[in-house]
């Protein structure tokens, strides 16, 4: 049987605790999009700008009207070809499946995290320019796609994905792949790597949908500041904004089988 995409897990997850639970408030920012709970939690979903552009996918028809809809309602946006309605999906299933426990590591350095050696070809899809500093002290090759920064100096075009995933021992995937529907491409593709992270504060923290899909660790963030975060977004905001606004979370998903040095 057929493993039901990755995207649709994440929804049926979500939906199963969306309860009655409404939309309060939403903002949809240049950098991030916000969605806040009834109940108070909130989530974010990072927004794709340089998609924007695309027909019709920077209007909302119906804006004005998300607030007070049911969760649940909100949810499959996530579905949408158009980057906003996506990204207020993806922020409304982060509140939901907002990361409460006190477990789960704080620590973010990915490099120890992930063992990664000298031995070690690292490919990111997704440019996090301070990661991608520290692992290039550790690895023997840091290759990153970025199809929002085409041509630039540093980023590999995406083509090569094909290519240069089945041979890297170590990858790491921004949430961004929850957006514009390459995650479930993206992990046939690294199938071989020692180590699979999806990262970025855009990350639903839900090990029982990606374990199973060979993800070993989830890099998120726990939102403690909903009013501060909404108004951060409100005025376009980005990661580097977040910083007192939440606790980062590292959740390791499956033992590591060893670490090439």
């Amino acid at each position: 049987m057929t493993e039901k995409p990755g995207i649709e897990s994440l929804i049926e997850y979500a939906l199963s605790r969306a309860g009655e639970e409404r939309v309060a408030d939403v903002r949809i920012g240049l950098g991030y999009t916000a969605v806040r709970l009834a109940s108070g939690k909130v989530g974010v979903g990072a927004m794709l700008r340089h998609l924007l552009d695309k027909a019709g996918c920077s209007i909302l028809p119906y804006a004005g009207t998300l607030t007070g809809r049911k969760a649940a309602d909100v949810v499959p946006l996530l579905r949408s070809e158009s980057i906003v309605e996506a990204s207020v999906g993806l922020a409304a299933i982060n509140a939901l499946v907002q990361w409460e426990k006190e477990t789960g590591s704080q620590e973010d350095d990915l490099a120890r995290l992930l063992g990664v050696g000298p031995n070690d070809t690292v490919g990111m899809v997704g440019n996090m320019a301070p990661v991608l500093e520290r692992l290039r002290h550790f690895a023997e090759r840091c290759v990153v796609f970025d199809d929002g920064l085409p041509g630039a100096e540093g980023i590999t075009e995406t083509t090569l994905e094909e290519e240069i995933l089945p041979k890297c021992s170590v990858v790491i995937l921004t949430a961004t792949c929850l957006l514009n529907k390459t995650f479930d491409r993206l992990m046939e593709l690294s199938a071989g790597a020692r180590e699979i992270c999806l990262m970025g504060p855009s990350t639903p923290l839900v090990p029982e949908v990606f374990r199973p899909r060979g993800v070993t660790m989830l890099a998120g963030r726990r939102f403690i500041d909903s009013e501060r975060l909404l108004r951060v977004v409100s005025e376009a905001g980005g990661t580097r904004s977040f910083g007192s606004l939440s606790r980062k979370v590292t959740l390791r998903l499956k033992e590591r089988s060893g670490v090439r040095h």
